[in-house]
């Protein structure tokens, strides 16, 4: 296996790459992903029902992660509030910038570690079971 990296910087796109690795191995780095990301938007509701207060009653609805997609050598997805929901348009709550009255809530920050725990040992755990079907 060569090339398998993690970025963490941007935790509302989540992605991992990856080179030349068996198919089997690629199927289960997809799965760890969407895992990870559900997970992660599990957190991040739960954050987010904490913070809402009476005006963003349907914002934690709002959080989603879109499909995972396997593209250029890697997998990613996206986690956050989606716009085409209720209330998803208050993502703007998440840092509050000028102009906004409001402490910005960063309700991301609680599932960036929940996802980032999560994706590490979700690829742990495919690459052994990748190795026992190599194996044979």
């Amino acid at each position: 296996m060569s090339g398998l990296e993690f970025d963490f910087s941007e935790m509302k796109n989540l992605a991992v790459s990856f080179g030349q690795v068996p198919p089997a191995l690629k199927k289960n780095l997809v799965k760890a992903v969407a895992v990870a990301a559900l997970k992660g938007k599990a957190e991040w509701k739960k954050a987010a029902r904490q913070n809402a207060g009476p005006h963003l009653p349907a914002y934690p609805a709002s959080i989603d992660y879109s499909k995972v997609r396997v593209v250029d050598g890697g997998v990613e997805t996206e986690v956050g509030p989606n716009l085409t929901r209720k209330q998803g348009f208050a993502g703007i709550v998440e840092d509050a910038p000028g102009g906004v009255r409001g402490t910005p809530q960063r309700n991301y920050e609680k599932a960036s570690k929940v996802i980032a725990a999560d994706l590490t040992k979700g690829v742990l755990i495919a690459i052994e079971q990748a190795g026992k079907v190599l194996d044979g």
